[in-house]
């Protein structure tokens, strides 16, 4: 059983990582951080693995008194009515990026890291568990039967965009491009698109430079060493995490002298945003071909991965929140044709909600990732989100026969 905690361990890693990154935490800066010595720390919690432990212990704790708050809040409120729960979700991904930001930071760090080494954080997978649950409580009396598959969809969806918000959030183009795919959520992906969302291409287009690209720091022709070079930044980011880019990671990546990294990119700066940039390059073309069904570990979900180490990164350096940013805007452009067949049918999904649908993905795979490659029941298909639209617009013909507002 672990020890009471007397000094402020917790916080302060919290703030170190927030700050700097997984790869910035240590035992020392810890300790120094609290006013303590490492072996106090070491008395009172154990190694770096028993801290890492630990944080996630206080956050699950946390997340329980999270969800007691809002029961409470939405005691009243009509949580099967779209506009209604629309409201709720937006404003439980701003309390998570803005008053939980260090917490929710640590969260996302952890998810990204356990992607590539899953044994390394062993009881992630109960906090991600305890994420379903808490939307999964929440929707039980309003949704009834499709209160699980529906709570699981949100918490994926919210996996997938809470890097994006701590990294933005007062991005105003962002926030309308958000709330568009947060209405489509709420309404189940069903119906035709309406309000913000029937003018999703737009949205799109504000929050980013529209089909153009974003304007990197220096080329990337096409066939060039330096984009050679810059795939090798990419691919170490893909590996590492934006933390682990430095010019000997990636000379070793390619098999090429250091100093033909640094002919290139002098900086590490430099080269982060050249990783950044081959990244950008392949969420654009690279994509498309990967399988809806793959939600274990495929190039694309690890492909995917990379775009919340950017995120993460430009939580600590503003610079990076555009590069960032189109990789959020471009959530489906590659397969929005699948998405839409296999989901939608033969009436297809609208562009909002096929973002949606594609986040929903996204962020179980990642769960799964985190995982192992595991998850078996847990793991949301497109098969689920066929019947999740069906549940949902017999609750939605339900609602609209009973006024528009559920009965109490």
């Amino acid at each position: 059983m672990s020890k009471p905690v007397a000094l402020p361990f917790i916080p302060v890693a919290r703030s170190r990582i927030a700050d700097h990154g997984i790869r910035g935490l240590s035992m020392r800066t810890v300790a120094q951080g609290a006013g303590s010595s490492v072996g106090s720390l070491n008395h009172h919690i154990g190694d770096k693995a028993a801290l890492i432990g630990r944080l996630i212990e206080e956050e699950r704790k946390e997340r329980r008194d999270l969800l007691d708050r809002w029961r409470k809040r939405t005691a009243q409120l009509a949580l099967a009515d779209p506009q209604v729960l629309a409201s709720v979700i937006a404003a439980y991904l701003e309390e998570a990026a803005v008053a939980r930001r260090e917490a929710s930071v640590t969260i996302c760090e952890f998810l990204v890291e356990a992607i590539v080494d899953p044994h390394g954080f062993p009881t992630l997978p109960g906090l991600l568990d305890d994420e379903d649950h808490f939307w999964a409580v929440l929707l039980e009396r309003d949704h009834g039967h499709s209160a699980d598959a529906l709570g699981r969809a949100i918490a994926a969806y919210c996996r997938d965009e809470l890097p994006f918000f701590i990294a933005a959030p007062g991005h105003t183009d962002f926030r309308l491009l958000r709330t568009a795919t947060i209405q489509r959520l709420a309404e189940g992906m069903v119906g035709q698109a309406s309000g913000l969302s029937r003018g999703f291409a737009a949205l799109v287009s504000a929050c980013g430079e529209g089909n153009a690209a974003v304007q990197f720091p220096f080329d990337l022709p096409e066939g060039s060493k330096r984009v050679e070079v810059a795939g090798y930044a990419a691919n170490v980011m893909m590996q590492m995490g934006a933390a682990g880019i430095t010019h000997r990671q990636v000379a070793s990546e390619g098999g090429i002298p250091h100093t033909s990294v640094a002919h290139y990119f002098p900086t590490r700066e430099d080269l982060m945003h050249a990783a950044i940039g081959s990244l950008i390059l392949r969420t654009r073309h690279e994509v498309r071909g990967t399988s809806l069904d793959d939600t274990d570990g495929s190039y694309g979900l690890t492909l995917i991965r990379a775009t919340h180490s950017v995120a993460l990164a430009a939580t600590r350096d503003p610079a990076l929140v555009v590069f960032a940013l189109d990789m959020r805007r471009r959530r489906a452009e590659n397969v929005h044709g699948d998405v839409s067949k296999t989901i939608g049918g033969s009436e297809g999904l609208d562009r909002a909600a096929a973002q949606t649908a594609t986040m929903i993905l996204i962020g179980s795979g990642l769960a799964a990732m985190a995982r192992g490659g595991a998850g078996g029941d847990k793991v949301i298909r497109p098969k689920d989100l066929m019947h999740l639209r069906a549940a949902c617009l017999i609750g939605s013909n339900s609602l609209a026969a009973r006024g528009a507002r559920p009965e109490r």
